[in-house]
């Protein structure tokens, strides 16, 4: 934890140097006009040292290397904003190189969603002649989605709007999946739809007031900020009915934990080393949560686990947009505590 804290305030001290450095040396009249060339350099140091910077603190080992170009685009913008326009203007032709780039990357992007739009349908009849062992949109669509696409993040992410969309959409029509001997709800005895409903309320409010005063500054701001603000709604109204639609659940082989549509995690019985009530502290490290898959769902203040259940090796956890990590433990609020530990502990000594 201490190193990611060390690494983290380099990093903001060298770009805050960079900019600084940069914007300074065209404000200060002390230090005389700007040479010949200054502003070269001072686009080396927003469009490469600062991408660099990003690459090696952040991106690195984590993230695609894709993300560099919108840093190095977002760099430019800053260039933009410190160089003086008539020094700027001679390098015009950098702005072009850039968009030329994001061009090129947005439609390698645009191909991979023609070629998952292309296959859809196929993707839909095999949802629908699945016949999973859990009935649920979500565990039903993922087996179909696999059986006809190659993992990708492009995919990932757009599976994970699919499940928005659905869950926010569709899914109203729907009555929840009847409660059986296999499955376990989490959210009654919690305040956690009570908290997404005043989320949605206050963001509708925001929205609208926020939106008239944007609109009379720009426009086009105005309609960015409506347009996520829509999207953060479809979020929370799918989240909503994700929790009510996708019990955590145990079959004769797994043990299926979803927690709304943010992340999900399924463990084969046979991986389950053990479950015991949580006797844990109630904060737990940055460090020790990496290797935790956390299923209690957020309410008005963080409820404590009721149990923990730990594997003998490390399974890997799904998360919105494609991210994954590998964790050994579990950490469940539900409830029918009672009823669960019992269903559990006798599936894994079977």
């Amino acid at each position: 934890m201490t190193l990611l804290k060390n690494k983290w305030l380099w990093f903001s001290f060298i770009l805050t140097l960079v900019v600084c450095s940069n914007f300074l040396i065209y404000r200060l009249e002390s230090l005389g006009p700007p040479p010949t060339g200054m502003a070269l350099g001072s686009l080396f140091d927003f469009i490469i040292t600062i991408p660099l910077l990003v690459y090696f603190f952040i991106i690195r080992k984590r993230y695609s290397l894709k993300y560099i170009l919108p840093v190095m685009i977002a760099g430019y913008g800053v260039a933009v904003l410190v160089i003086p326009h008539q020094l700027l203007s001679a390098y015009s032709f950098v702005k072009y190189i850039l968009l030329a780039g994001e061009a090129a990357f947005f439609l390698l992007e645009l191909y991979v969603v023609i070629q998952l739009l292309a296959r859809i349908p196929a993707i839909v009849q095999s949802y629908r002649k699945s016949e999973s062992e859990i009935p649920t949109f979500s565990y039903r669509m993922k087996q179909a989605w696999d059986q006809h696409l190659k993992p990708s993040r492009a995919q990932e992410i757009f599976f994970s709007d699919v499940k928005m969309y659905y869950y926010s959409l569709v899914s109203w029509h729907r009555k929840p999946a009847t409660l059986d001997e296999r499955m376990y709800t989490c959210h009654k005895k919690s305040g956690t739809i009570t908290l997404c409903v005043m989320l949605i309320h206050a963001l509708v409010l925001e929205s609208v007031g926020f939106h008239f005063l944007l609109h009379s500054w720009s426009p086009l701001v105005a309609i960015i900020a409506l347009v996520l603000n829509v999207y953060t709604l479809l979020f929370f109204l799918a989240e909503i009915q994700a929790i009510r639609h996708c019990p955590i659940m145990i079959t004769d082989r797994h043990l299926y934990l979803q927690v709304g549509i943010m992340k999900q995690l399924i463990v084969p019985l046979e991986e389950i080393k053990e479950i015991h009530p949580y006797d844990g502290p109630e904060t737990i490290t940055k460090e020790e949560s990496k290797h935790i898959f956390d299923a209690v769902l957020i309410d008005f203040f963080k409820e404590k686990p009721q149990f923990e259940v730990e594997f003998y090796h490390p399974i890997e956890a799904s998360f919105i947009y494609g991210f994954k990590k590998k964790v050994t433990k579990a950490h469940l609020r539900l409830d029918e505590p009672q009823k669960f530990y019992q269903a559990l502990t006798n599936k894994i000594q079977m």
